[in-house]
């Protein structure tokens, strides 16, 4: 390499680490703004949904402050089209998200008839009246009295008195899932009554003036016997059923109040926020300490994110996730011996946030405590992907450190975890194990797919399942490995199925999956290094920043090199990151730069990681240098 091609990768390393340092000091680890008294950034950005509940539920709780009140106000505001509507991750149209947020912005004092909301209550009646919205819309209206509550999906209390092991037992469901239900039941068998700013201008109505019923199954014959069913289910609940009805409701509030986690919150902010109005109707004063709690947990997960009118304050959908701050750790730890340090001395928080508990997940299978939640300060819900970014960090630590055998004691107690976490078909699961085949999901109900985490092969399946078994090869397992057979096996069959649909986010794990296990000849990894290389476009760059980065990481772990493809690939980072104007804040950098969409939870299906761009940038391009890569 020239000293002037050695100069350039030296300095767009540095730019982009120095950008992904910022990042990390808006961590829990170390956050410099959190000890100023002002929120850090967010690390993983949710639609508006949560922020427009959290200006509503402050009716209830009076919680939010001026300041936070009209920065949640000015998020939403912010994030509006021109057209009025507030869009989803596919940049169409929402109704749900529509009517939420022309509700938040009411409920914050904006005037009903202002340009702005007409534009947005239209949008709403074009898609069919907010009737037509997600459970989540239906159930604020029902909750302040717009729709009548026999217009959501009815659930049986003894539900919660069948044993774990059966098909309708709520512990079937995902995690997620399991959060909403539980308090959602308790809401409806109040009912529940949030006095808020009225949202009757939302729904469409018959010429009479009642509101339009909206249908709550799927079209055809059996979506009609079950919603005849779901009548007759909410005729019998209005007939006194005894001991047996109040024994399943005490039921219900224990096991909502057990789900609280040692962060304050419950599986992420929705479940918490609803969790927090049944304790409110169940009678809990505003200074009970799971209230208290959960509240301080959502204040937590708020924090800055970046908008064309400057920085806007959100609500975050968890406090600090795992996988990003296991990345940033990873980051520090290829870098020099400052940045080593840094890493080092963020090694302790994460070996802290492994769970040491027993929990709900391990109702499906028979392992010990281990492994890594998907936030922090989580103790009650085992991630994978969490787990296996955190050992990514893990076996980047230097063998002269003295965390090593703390370190390599919770590896050995992850191993465990991850292999507790395959599927009888050879796949892996996030969570739980099941948690995909939900076999309440067979019912023709509108929101019956929000009660698994996706569906069994679907693309977020398959990069679960890459990530475990390349981890499962790293600590020591062979492909010959009964277990580790069976997932590439399955890894296979979806490549030969469904390759044409899988991201490069996807094919990248993939890529380092089979790097670790298959030899050179093997057909996974050989098909999935032609489909990569056939994804480079004629910049030199796979798509999007992170993308590129990827797939890089991909091409070198398969080739054990650098090569034309890679080199490409690098050049088209230095180049984006010298055409950067170096004034720019880091934040500015990052946001030019490109952040990715990372899964979500729940009603919630994705969110953006600000950071991902310039972190992803750096890693790769460290990893090219370390390879002797030359631009």
């Amino acid at each position: 390499m020239t000293p002037q091609g050695h100069g350039r990768l030296a300095a767009a390393i540095a730019r982009a680490t120095t950008a992904a340092s910022w990042w990390r000091e808006q961590t829990p680890v170390a956050s410099r703004t959190a000890a100023r008294g002002e929120p850090p950034y967010l690390l993983s950005v949710p639609d508006i949904g949560l922020a427009c509940e959290v200006l509503l539920a402050d009716r209830l709780f009076h919680d939010l402050g001026s300041a936070e009140r009209d920065g949640l106000a000015g998020w939403i505001r912010a994030t509006q089209q021109p057209s009025g509507a507030w869009h989803d991750a596919a940049g169409r149209p929402d109704p749900s998200r529509t009517a939420l947020g022309w509700w938040a912005l009411v409920e914050s004092g904006d005037d009903p008839e202002a340009e702005h909301l007409v534009r947005a209550r239209r949008i709403v009646h074009e898609l069919g009246g907010a009737q037509r919205g997600s459970i989540e819309v239906r159930l604020w209206l029902a909750m302040a009295g717009h729709i009548p509550w026999a217009w959501l999906p009815t659930m049986p209390a003894e539900l919660w008195l069948l044993p774990t092991v059966t098909w309708l037992s709520p512990s079937r469901v995902s995690p997620w899932a399991r959060g909403v239900m539980t308090p959602y039941l308790l809401l409806s068998r109040a009912p529940a009554r949030v006095h808020v700013s009225s949202a009757a201008p939302l729904l469409l109505h018959r010429p009479d003036g009642e509101p339009i019923l909206p249908r709550l199954v799927q079209p055809g014959l059996l979506g009609d016997l079950l919603q005849a069913f779901d009548q007759g289910v909410k005729l019998i609940r209005k007939l006194p059923r005894g001991p047996v009805l109040g024994a399943a409701l005490k039921r219900v509030q224990r096991w909502m109040i057990a789900a609280q986690q040692a962060h304050g919150g419950w599986f992420a902010a929705h479940p918490t926020l609803l969790s927090l109005i049944a304790l409110r109707v169940l009678g809990a004063n505003y200074d009970d300490p799971r209230i208290v709690r959960g509240l301080a947990y959502l204040r937590r997960a708020r924090g800055l994110v970046s908008t064309p009118a400057g920085p806007q304050l959100a609500q975050g959908l968890l406090c600090a996730p795992l996988t990003t701050l296991a990345r940033m750790v990873r980051l520090a730890l290829a870098g020099d011996a400052a940045s080593i340090a840094a890493g080092e001395a963020a090694l302790p928080f994460l070996l802290g946030e492994e769970i040491r508990q027993i929990g709900e997940w391990q109702l499906r299978t028979n392992a010990p405590a281990g492994g890594w939640p998907c936030e922090a300060g989580a103790d009650k819900y085992v991630d994978t992907l969490s787990t296996c970014a955190v050992l990514d960090a893990l076996h980047a630590l230097p063998r002269s450190s003295h965390h090593q055998s703390q370190a390599r004691a919770a590896m050995r107690r992850a191993v465990e975890v991850l292999l507790a976490m395959q599927e009888p078909d050879g796949g892996f699961a996030r969570f739980e194990r099941g948690e995909s085949e939900v076999f309440m999901t067979r019912f023709p109900l509108r929101d019956a797919s929000l009660l698994a985490a996706g569906t069994p092969t679907d693309n977020a399946r398959v990069r679960v399942s890459a990530a475990a078994l390349r981890q499962l090869g790293r600590l020591g397992f062979q492909a010959d490995d009964d277990r580790v057979a069976r997932g590439i096996q399955w890894l296979w069959q979806r490549v030969t199925l469904d390759m044409a649909g899988f991201d490069l986010g996807t094919l990248g794990e993939l890529a380092l999956c089979s790097a670790a296990l298959c030899p050179p000849t093997h057909p996974l990894r050989q098909t999935i290094e032609r489909q990569l290389r056939g994804r480079q476009r004629e910049d030199g760059s796979f798509g999007s920043v992170v993308d590129t980065a990827v797939a890089m990481h991909g091409l070198m772990a398969l080739e054990g090199a650098v090569c034309i493809q890679t080199q490409r690939a690098a050049r088209h980072l230095v180049q984006l990151l010298d055409s950067a104007p170096p004034e720019l804040a880091q934040a500015a950098l990052s946001e030019r730069l490109g952040g990715e969409w990372t899964p979500g939870l729940g009603l919630t299906p994705v969110c953006h990681d600000p950071s991902a761009g310039v972190r992803e940038a750096a890693l790769a391009l460290t990893v090219f240098a370390e390879r002797g890569g030359q631009l």
